[in-house]
């Protein structure tokens, strides 16, 4: 019977030395969570102000390629205006057509 009892206490023991084990692992597993979420928190403001930031850039980008057509035909414009006032100037910028983006203009995100 006392080795009965020996063999339980000793099983007891183990069992409390594994419950204690797993507490601090449950512990130790509580922090990382809160980690991640503190993590992924951060993850997510940074991932909206990119966004923001983003979108943007593209507005920018899109406003500065509507001014840069604009500007493009203004100056096939003033080109064929001067043609026309001195046809006998052969200039190899004025008169011509000029393709768009020929005359690059530097845009956000270029």
């Amino acid at each position: 019977m006392s080795k009965f009892v020996d063999q339980t206490q000793k099983q007891f023991e183990e069992l409390q030395e594994s419950h204690e084990r797993i507490k601090k692992l449950i512990a130790s597993m509580d922090k990382i969570i809160t980690t991640l979420q503190e993590d992924h928190f951060q993850l997510s403001r940074v991932s909206e102000e990119t966004n923001k930031r983003l979108n943007k850039v593209s507005e920018e980008q899109h406003h500065c390629k509507r001014d840069r057509d604009f500007l493009d035909q203004d100056l096939n414009k003033l080109s064929n205006v001067y043609q026309d006032m001195n046809p006998q100037t052969t200039r190899p910028f004025f008169g011509q057509s000029i393709p768009p983006r020929r005359h690059k203009t530097r845009c956000l995100g270029e």
